[in-house]
């Protein structure tokens, strides 16, 4: 009897233990927006434990083997307010739905663009931003670099048009142009392997329309480990994936400039863990500037389609861009005042925020090709005309045994075509004429080239050399290939290991032409002919006043191959330690002529006759041209510190050193086709403090940047220096009720140490060109409503002065300019917005060319220079299904 009672006993003792191993329990739902959309990639955690999950494209999670208790679900996604409510768990399942709520500012944002592991931003030693499609509606952009500008640190001048920016980002210098160490990528993977290639700056294939989710921005950090060419930063569009049904489609008129615009989008998930997103826009418009003709015309086309697993997904997706758009070179302007304290301003009959050298008059340019010597003409009309047909592909799984393992890849066909007209010189029409014609030998009386071709004689008595920038991008087609793999060791250490691949195409022509103009604005100047001498404006079928610099034909190949190694540890609770090391591996062959190989007569049109603008022809032709092979090498590193002081403050500090790689055009090769140099290195150091508050946020970051630049070529211009910039950034939120705002001001101390630039050394110790001490913006919001269905916005963006050259002899003066977005929901999904750029029509100087000639009056003088777009409105009507 006491055996069986004892076996009871056991057998007793045993269910229940049993039951108390198994009352384990799971936590399931969905996870949306406050729009409905599902979000797929949320990660969502029991605070304190190591459980967890991330949701699927379908927006489901599920925690599994719960043991009973009461615990803090987490659920947090870059650009949402972090989800946290308490749980009960009693050997049933439960199910809890998650609705994430905007805010891009949270410090519970997941960091997913330029880090080892996707983590909260209060835990991560990196310095990073994201813009949700709201703050990219209220910036009112014209371009996708305007949008750029809300980027905390980061100065974009964009005031050439759509494309071809310039950014510098926390006094690392734009030298050379473009983004030489900033990365522009789409969906993870780069746009162009450098950012500063002549006439192929990455923003030039870059349109951002309805299909964009998010732009992730990256100041410093693990950028220099994580990407190439990207010392200074990372900028990141990610495109939305179609995890749920629903689109938009929106019409765009311009209310004072000729502008239409259609943009469309559309999503759902098939079953079966299919989903798929298409979307893009067509355009047609003279633009914001008077031009005299259609200059922006094209459009995009973009789509993905995903499959996902039990461990992973697969994301197939394409792009078609075939855009026009025109560029707005510096153009003339009058300079009044001293150089300390300038005002520029219009010229008679030309405003400088309206007008610009585009004219009806002006549509052809005539040369010979760099790449064969044989006439070549070009249209224009064409502008910056980038052509890309893309396909690329996305892998994420999870391998099981805590490996994980991430790849993409993306080949991009890129070619176009890039045309402008330049002032490379201007003043009183009889002074500028005598220039063109000492420098080209031209003759004969000066006459309209339209017309019943009369005298000359401009009612303002200017005239301008126009040099019309044409070049054919015959081929900038890449490859761009990026796979890790990650082990989590324990639950503290976290080590990965990957590898990026590229091969960069540069083949370029340049074939530049020079015209007599008068200085009109309205977008129908006339050319002038040297009557019997020149060809409807055209005096030279060069450049011969900068000494026929200017045709050139680049043809090279950048092959890539770059492993890099990380380690993520939580040393404790509150401190994690991340380190990443990067070795660049860069191989590059291929011909250059840096300029013509001959000078001489050439029968342009064929009739067997040497006319006199034939006299002087610039040519590259046949396999002239040096011969480039070149291999280099470089490490980068990167590493730092994260404290949590607790669930709402951090600090944070890193150092980092990185490089960028020379472009094919900005470089000098010798006799055997080897570089004296290859990169340029930038060394950072950052200190930063975040703060959540109860309706806002805080972060504070000093840093140190350090630029070591050769001397190198940039169109006709030497360039170099080594560089130092210290400076504090300041970013922050606020939210309440209706209303709320963010904003960051930078301030920068930026000095050139060592000048290598002018052989004199004579611009050490004076401040970097285009580098003003501070940048700001802000942008209030304010919803209202029954429904919260109407909003009113601003976007503010300035600048202190800066100054236009190394030299410190001439001041560009600070400015600030006003955005305004106003949306009415009229029913249910369907809304109209007005949209105000630079709603005061102010006059901001980005860049200065040049001063020409003497003072006019004692005082005042000609200048070259390039201002932002005035005022321009347009009213858009949505509908959101």
């Amino acid at each position: 009897m006491k055996t069986i009672t004892k076996k009871m006993y056991l057998l007793t003792l045993f269910i229940m233990l049993t039951a108390i191993v198994f009352a384990q329990s799971s936590i399931s739902g969905i996870i949306k927006d406050t729009d409905g959309m599902l979000l797929p990639g949320v990660n969502v955690i029991l605070e304190g434990t190591t459980k967890g999950a991330v949701s699927d494209m379908d927006g489901a999670y599920v925690i599994t083997n719960i043991e009973n208790g009461t615990y803090t679900l987490l659920g947090s996604y870059l650009g949402f307010t972090t989800f946290k409510k308490s749980v009960a768990i009693d050997g049933s399942d439960i199910t809890v739905d998650i609705t994430m709520v905007e805010d891009s500012e949270s410090l519970d944002q997941v960091v997913v663009t330029g880090v080892l592991n996707p983590k909260s931003r209060i835990e991560s030693s990196v310095s990073v931003s994201s813009i949700g499609v709201n703050q990219i509606a209220q910036s009112a952009p014209r371009s996708s670099g305007e949008i750029f500008r809300n980027i905390p640190g980061v100065r974009a001048e964009t005031s050439g048009g759509d494309g071809n920016g310039n950014y510098n980002v926390r006094g690392v210098p734009v030298s050379s142009g473009g983004t030489r160490y900033l990365q522009l990528q789409e969906d993870g993977l780069p746009i162009m392997l450098f950012g500063d290639t002549s006439f192929g700056n990455p923003d030039n294939f870059l349109r951002i329309d309805a299909n964009t989710a998010r732009i992730e921005a990256i100041r410093g950090g693990s950028a220099s480990t994580l990407a190439s060419n990207a010392p200074a930063g990372i900028i990141n569009v990610i495109s939305k994936t179609g995890a749920v049904e629903g689109g938009s489609v929106a019409t765009t008129y311009g209310l004072d400039f000729q502008s239409s615009r259609l943009d469309f989008e559309y999503g759902t998930p098939l079953g079966n863990g299919l989903s798929y997103h298409i979307g893009g826009f067509l355009r047609t418009g003279e633009g914001p500037r008077e031009i005299g003709y259609q200059g922006n015309k094209g459009g995009q086309f973009k789509a993905n389609i995903t499959k996902r697993f039990e461990t992973g997904y697969v994301r197939v997706y394409a792009k078609l861009l075939n855009d026009r758009a025109a560029m707005y070179m510096p153009m003339p302007m009058l300079l009044e005042g001293s150089d300390a304290d300038p005002t520029y301003a219009n010229l008679p009959g030309f405003d400088i925020t309206t007008d610009s050298q585009h004219s009806v008059n002006l549509q052809q340019n005539a040369g010979t090709s760099a790449f064969d010597g044989q006439p070549h003409v070009g249209d224009l009309r064409n502008g910056n005309n980038p052509r890309s047909t893309s396909i690329g592909a996305e892998f994420s799984f999870d391998l099981g045994n805590d490996w994980s393992f991430v790849g993409k890849g993306r080949y991009s066909n890129n070619s176009g075509e890039w045309l402008a007209p330049f002032t490379a010189n201007v003043g009183a029409f009889a002074d500028v004429a005598a220039t063109a014609a000492g420098a080209s030998g031209a003759t004969g009386a000066l006459v309209y080239s339209d017309g019943n071709r009369e005298a000359f004689n401009p009612s303002n008595g200017l005239a301008q050399i126009i040099h019309v920038f044409d070049v054919s991008i015959d081929d900038m087609s890449n490859f761009f290939g990026d796979a890790k793999i990650s082990k989590k060791v324990n639950d503290n250490i976290n080590l990965t290991a990957g590898m990026f691949t590229a091969i960069q195409n540069t083949k370029t022509s340049w074939q530049w032409g020079s015209f007599l103009s008068e200085v009109k604005g309205g977008g129908n100047a006339r050319m002038v002919d040297f009557d019997g001498f020149s060809r409807n404006g055209q005096y030279a079928y060069g450049t011969p006043v900068w000494g026929n610099c200017c045709q050139r034909k680049y043809n090279t190949v950048h092959s890539v191959n770059s492993p890099y190694l990380g380690a993520d540890i939580d040393i404790t609770e509150k401190i994690n330690f991340d380190g990443s090391v990067r070795f660049e591996n860069v191989k590059v062959n291929g011909v250059i002529a840096g300029g013509p190989t001959s000078q001489g007569n050439f029968d342009y049109n064929g009739n067997g006759t040497i006319e006199g603008i034939e006299q002087v022809v610039p040519i590259v032709s046949g396999n002239d041209g040096q011969n480039i092979n070149q291999e280099y090498s470089f490490t980068s590193y990167s590493f730092g510190l994260n404290y949590k002081i607790n669930d709402g403050a951090a600090v944070f500090a890193r150092y980092s050193k990185g490089a960028s790689g020379r472009a094919a055009d900005r470089n000098g090769y010798d006799q055997f086709g080897q570089s004296s140099t290859n990169y340029d290195e930038v060394r950072q150091i950052e200190v930063g403090f975040k703060k959540r508050f109860e309706n806002g946020s805080l972060y504070l970051t000093a840093f140190n940047s350090n630029t070591d630049e050769d001397a190198g070529s940039a169109l006709n211009l030497t360039v170099g220096n080594e560089f130092t910039a210290t400076g504090l950034e300041l970013e922050g939120s606020y939210n309440m009720s209706d209303f709320s705002v963010v904003g960051s001001i930078t301030y920068t101390n930026a000095e050139i140490v060592e000048d290598r630039s002018s052989g004199t050394g004579v611009n050490k110790g004076n401040t970097p060109q285009r580098q003003a001490d501070f940048v700001y913006n802000i942008s209030p919001r304010y919803v209202f409503g029954k429904s919260k269905q109407h909003s009113f916005g601003l976007a503010i963006l300035g600048t202190s002065k800066s100054f236009a050259f190394d030299s410190n002899d001439l001041v560009q003066p600070g400015f600030a300019y006003f955005n305004f977005l106003g949306s009415v929901g009229l029913t249910e999904g369907l809304s109209v917005s007005l949209n105000i750029n630079n709603m005061f029509d102010t006059v901001g100087i980005t860049e200065v060319n040049g001063i020409d000639g003497p003072s006019i009056n004692g005082e005042d003088r000609y200048v070259r220079a390039r201002s932002i777009t005035g005022r321009s409105s347009s009213l858009s009507l949505q509908y959101k299904f």
